[in-house]
């Protein structure tokens, strides 16, 4: 291979591990997923497939329920809501709609019910009209929340909203509704708060609304496709909603409130519901299965690349992710041996999305130097080195974590510490059997360095 093909096949490998959610109903996403990531065998040879085990649920019911859908990050959540869907429109009387939370929430601000059925419906509003081909649907539900809102007399000022009309609120000069009250939601956090705090009083009148206007388009949908068509919305990336920084915490309390107050608010009348939320809100509000009725949890893990509370290697899980990325780029050993794929494998802890970004920075590496030892020893130390700021007390939850394979939660502080090490990906969650943690492998060497007593911690 000439340095040139070799450069062409460096990038090339690089593009092919673009992150991005598989559509298994694409035909070229098809061939590059892996159901086998997610599907894990018991007694037996049974074979667990929690996926397909959601869509048979819901398959078996009618009328309104909730689903919650949730799985560490970098797990595949979203291509397996995408595999969901696939598999739930294989039967001609489901009409699926899959949104991103991300296209309608701002995901850094906190969420309150209000807010949030507006943010739902207007997603379901949207894919309702690309279904029904009439782009008036959600002009037209912008145009009554507006209304909503303006015979309340919620005080906003100077903001665009809706679409081609116009309203006077009282009290308030005039403005015109131009569309951008989903942008304003999203990007103005002036005018979300003061939503917020009209709709506490409002919230009632406002779900009567909602529901009122989701039961239109629902006869509309009904009139095109049958009576007994059944409709299933997927919101994807709640598990997003976390805030950053000192507001981390209060964003994420503001998720749990909303779960936990608010159930039958989050039950739509005849739709049934997927959330994909964060697996520790099922932690810290394990009440939520229950609210919502059983079998309602679809848990998704990190790949199993070691075995159960184990830092030995699981070939089966390694042989896994090797797969997939075989099944993105062929040709991989043309440019790295076995051994260094399966250490990025390793290093990554099974996160797909570390490995992804793990292998693009080895392959940049790559086009400067042919030493592929060194070059993946540079890359680890790069990614390492953005993991590495903790503080002592911190250092001594993640040496109980990382010895017990299980977190210490003795106060509020510690359980908050475990939210962030998960969201941060200090810390990992696995289930082989059963829920077992560890400190990210590029963690280990720092965790341990240091243990109480011994000499180093000492000097």
């Amino acid at each position: 291979m000439t340095p040139q093909e070799r450069k062409r096949a460096l990038q090339a490998f690089h593009r092919a591990l673009q992150d991005r959610p598989l559509d298994p109903a694409d035909a070229d996403d098809a061939r590059r997923y892996v159901r086998e990531l997610h599907v894990s065998r018991r007694e037996a040879g049974l074979e667990i497939d929690p996926v397909a085990r959601l869509a048979a649920q819901i398959e078996r019911e009618t009328g309104s329920r909730v689903w919650l859908f949730t799985g560490n990050i970098g797990s595949g959540k979203s291509t397996e809501l995408r595999r969901l869907r696939q598999s739930l429109r294989e039967s001609p009387e489901y009409l699926v709609f899959l949104t991103d939370a991300a296209d309608y929430i701002n995901l850094n601000q906190k969420i309150e019910i209000g807010d949030f059925l507006i943010s739902v419906t207007a997603a379901f509003a949207e894919q309702a009209g690309h279904l029904l081909e009439d782009d008036v649907v959600a002009r037209g539900y912008w145009e009554r929340i507006v209304d909503f809102l303006s015979n309340t007399a919620i005080e906003i000022r100077e903001m665009s909203v809706g679409a081609g009309a116009e309203a006077n609120v009282p009290g308030i000069a005039r403005f015109s509704f131009k569309g951008d009250l989903k942008a304003a939601l999203i990007r103005d956090p002036v005018v979300k708060q003061r939503i917020q705090a009209h709709l506490r009083g409002h919230l009632a009148a406002l779900a009567e609304h909602l529901e009122l206007f989701r039961g239109q388009i629902l006869d509309r949908l009904r009139g095109k496709y049958g009576d007994d068509i059944k409709v299933v919305l997927v919101i994807d990336s709640l598990e997003r909603l976390r805030g950053s920084g000192e507001a981390s915490d209060d964003v994420f309390s503001s998720v749990r409130a909303m779960f936990s107050q608010y159930p039958d608010m989050l039950r739509l009348a005849d739709l049934q519901t997927v959330y994909s939320v964060a697996p520790y809100l099922i932690k810290l509000a394990p009440h939520l299965a229950g609210v919502f009725g059983a079998g309602t949890l679809c848990h998704l893990t990190t790949a199993h690349v070691f075995q159960a509370r184990s830092r030995e290697p699981d070939a089966e899980g390694v042989a896994i992710i090797r797969k997939i990325v075989t099944r993105r780029y062929g040709q991989w050993e043309e440019l790295i041996s076995a051994e260094a794929l399966d250490q990025v494998i390793e290093a990554s802890g099974g996160d797909l999305r570390d490995l992804f970004r793990m292998l693009s920075i080895l392959l940049l590496e790559l086009e400067f130097s042919t030493n592929v030892e060194a070059a993946l020893r540079y890359t680890l130390n790069q990614i390492r080195r953005d993991m590495t700021w903790i503080t002592t007390g911190h250092l001594e939850r993640l040496r109980h974590l990382a010895t017990t394979k299980a977190p210490r939660l003795e106060s509020d502080a510690d359980m908050d510490a475990l939210v962030h090490d998960l969201e941060t990906k200090r810390v990992l969650m696995y289930r082989n059997g059963e829920d077992w943690y560890d400190v990210h492998p590029l963690l280990r060497e720092q965790v341990e360095r240091e243990r109480p007593g011994s000499a180093a911690g000492a000097g």
